[in-house]
This record gives structure tokens, C-alpha cells and sequence, in this order.
């Protein structure tokens, strides 16, 4: 790598500046002659600051114009140095930083998803010393174990370190299926009203049939099973009758909407402000509905604290008019629907399905409309005695 200093030398005699130079031993690469007695010289680092003292020793003028190689890099760090401190500073942050955890995400997987507790997780890895900031040497292996082994529920435990992330996925235990014993003697009722779509009867006897109507309450399979011509025994009922059942929701809304407008009349009240008294110059006329706009109009200038204030009172009056028939119905039909939807949950049944739904618009007067809402749903509404009392 070549350490070029290039130099610009000006005087009346350059030539013999140049050859006091060489006395000393000064090496030059290159030199440029140019107008006014002025010279353009190239030399090495070393030979520079040799250069410089004579120019000088004799007040001859010299400026240096470029560098390049080594003595331009060690001229940049000295001007910059606090560049280079700042750089060293951003890397030991850096390390720092991304030496550790800075985000712990907890995501349930699986068909039982929704019944993992993120609280307990939490708390788990918290006991385990997992936390944001804590240091990437960890091994994600040995947490989900831990992890298993700590918390109840949970059929699989991940943990992933992804930068300075740390991603762990679980997977709560499905649900065990109802656990009877057939020789325990019970009936199935139902807990539900509606119209009966299917029966699937798998041990027990029947009691409904498709399209028969049931009432909250009612048998539908009897626990019972002949075991002779003569003689039933009891058996624990077990099966599923498939139901139809509905859920009304309404809303009522306004088909008029009211609104204000000026009539064109108006007048204006004046009065006189000060300090001491007010004066009253013109009344005005008041109406039974009216907008008032008020001016102040300063009369005393900045030091006299008098002015004028003008009322302007402008009538108002309501005025009826239709409102837009097809977004009010859009609305009404919305909050017809999730009315529907809240008596559905509030009678807590799950697992059903929504078949149809439809809805109708009434006209209850001459200002008013009403949305109805009806959905449609099937559901099992077979369920034992303890369960029907439970549910109310």
C-alpha cells in the first residue's frame, strides 16, 4: 500500500526549496508546476512532515491537499476518534443484547387449545428461572421436560430459541370421554324443547321418534333392556337424539328521523359592558326554539375595559323526514341477530349447529319498524337427570 501525501507549496522560488529538500534526503514521487509560483508535490508520510518543517522554517506557505494509504486512515481516526469509541461501545451492546432472552411467548396447540391456562405456564417457567433477559445459554430441550413435569394437563411441551425469542407450544390433554357403567340403572332427558330430527339409540330404549315434539323434561331413552320375554333390567341409557330447535331476537327503530332548521327569522340584542354597570341598547325578540351567536365588540380601546355585546338569536324549528329505510333495516337486522345469538347462549347449550336463519320486517306504526330474527339450530339435547338439574 502506497502512503502518498499530496502538498501544494507556494513562494517566489519553489525550485530551490525543492532542492533543499532533496539536501535532506526528501524523496519525491511526483511534482506538478503550476501558474503564480505555485507547485503540487506528492511525497511519502515520513517525507511530509519533513517537507512541512522546512516550508516552515522559511514561512513558506504549504497545505496539504489529500492523503491516502495508512497516514490518511490514521489522520481520519484521529479527527474521529470518539467515532471509533462510539462503534466499540455499540458492539459490546450489541453483544450484550443479543446474549439474552428478550421475549417469551406461550402458544397452546391442538384440538383442546382453548383449555390450556397461559397463567400457569407463566408461572411455571417463572419457578423454572425462565424469563425475558435471562442469558441464551439455555437448552430448550431440558425446559420442555421441566416444563411436562411441572405443569398438570399437558400432553406435549416445545420450547424454541429463535434469536432472542423464546417460542414454547403446548398442548393441553383432550378431554376423557364420559365414563358410565352400564349396570348403574338411568334414563336420558331432554334439555331442550324442539322437534326431534334423529334418534341414535346405543343402549336403552327408545321413547321419541323423528318429528315428535319434545318439551324440556321429557324422557327420551329409557335405561332399561328385556332380559327375558317377561322381565326388563335397568341399564345405564346412552345415545344421542338430534333436535331442532329456535331462538327469536328482535329490534325496533325509528323510521323518522328529526331534524333542526333555521326558519329565517331573526334578531339581534345589544348591550353596553363595563365594569361598574351594564346598559341594555336593543332587546331583541326571544323565540320558543333558538341558536344564539354572541360578538364582542371593544369600544374603550386596550385601556378602557368597555365594550358592546350583540347577541344574534336565529329560530329553530324540528322538521321530520324518512330516514334511509335500507341502512336502518341493515341495522336493525344486525341487532335483531345478536339478540338472537345472546338468548342462545344464555340457555348454555353447546355443540350446536346454526341450519338457517331468517329474518322479517314489521312495520309496528307509522314511525317505527321492528327486525325479527329466528335461528335455527340442532343440537343433542339428550342429557341425564343430574345434568338437567344442574343446568336449572
Amino acid at each position: 500500500m502506497r502512503h502518498e501525501v499530496r502538498m501544494r507549496i507556494r513562494g517566489l522560488m519553489p525550485e530551490k526549496l525543492i532542492e533543499r529538500a532533496r539536501e535532506m534526503n526528501v524523496r519525491f514521487l511526483s511534482i506538478e508546476p503550476g501558474d503564480d509560483h505555485v507547485i503540487t508535490v506528492e511525497v511519502s508520510a515520513p517525507d511530509a512532515g519533513k517537507l512541512s518543517a522546512l516550508c516552515a522554517r522559511f514561512s513558506i506557505p504549504c497545505e496539504v491537499l489529500s492523503r491516502r494509504g495508512r497516514s490518511a486512515l490514521s489522520a481520519t481516526v484521529r479527527r474521529r476518534w470518539t467515532l471509533l469509541i462510539g462503534m466499540l461501545v455499540m458492539l459490546v451492546a450489541c453483544h450484550a443484547l443479543l446474549g439474552r432472552v428478550w421475549r417469551v411467548d406461550v402458544r397452546f396447540i391442538g384440538d383442546s387449545a382453548a383449555l390450556g391456562d397461559p397463567a400457569a405456564v407463566s408461572a411455571a417457567l417463572r419457578e423454572m428461572g425462565v424469563h425475558p433477559g435471562m442469558a441464551r445459554d439455555i437448552d430448550p430441550k431440558l425446559i420442555s421436560e421441566e416444563l411436562l413435569s411441572r405443569c398438570e394437563g399437558l400432553s406435549y411441551a416445545g420450547a424454541r430459541l429463535q434469536g432472542v425469542r423464546l417460542s414454547i407450544e403446548a398442548a393441553p390433554e383432550a378431554a376423557s370421554p364420559e365414563v358410565y357403567d352400564v349396570s348403574v340403572p338411568r334414563d336420558l332427558y331432554a334439555d331442550l324443547s324442539g322437534i326431534v330430527v334423529s334418534v341414535n339409540v346405543e343402549s336403552g330404549q327408545p321413547c321419541v321418534k323423528p318429528g315428535d315434539t319434545v318439551r324440556r323434561g321429557q324422557l327420551l331413552i329409557r335405561g332399561e333392556e328385556k332380559r327375558t320375554k317377561e322381565e326388563n333390567r335397568g341399564i345405564a341409557a346412552l345415545g344421542e337424539v338430534i333436535v331442532r330447535a329456535w331462538f327469536e331476537g328482535s329490534a325496533t327503530g325509528c323510521a323518522a328521523v328529526e331534524r333542526w332548521e333555521d326558519t329565517g327569522n331573526a334578531s339581534t340584542a345589544a348591550t353596553l359592558r363595563t365594569p361598574w354597570l351594564d346598559v341594555p341598547i336593543t332587546e331583541g325578540t326571544h323565540y320558543e326554539h333558538q341558536a344564539e351567536q354572541v360578538d364582542n365588540l371593544p369600544i374603550g380601546g386596550l385601556y378602557v375595559p368597555v365594550h358592546i355585546e350583540r347577541v344574534t338569536r336565529r329560530e329553530r324549528r324540528v322538521r321530520r323526514e324518512a330516514a334511509d329505510r335500507d341502512a336502518l333495516i341493515r341495522d336493525l337486522t344486525a341487532m335483531a341477530v345478536a339478540d338472537a345469538r345472546a338468548r342462545l347462549s344464555s340457555e348454555g347449550i353447546t355443540g350446536y349447529e346454526i341450519a338457517r336463519c331468517w329474518t322479517r320486517v314489521n312495520e309496528t306504526s307509522q314511525d317505527a319498524l321492528k327486525v325479527s330474527a329466528v335461528l335455527e339450530i340442532t343440537t343433542n339435547t339428550a342429557a341425564t337427570a343430574e345434568a338437567l338439574r344442574q343446568g336449572g
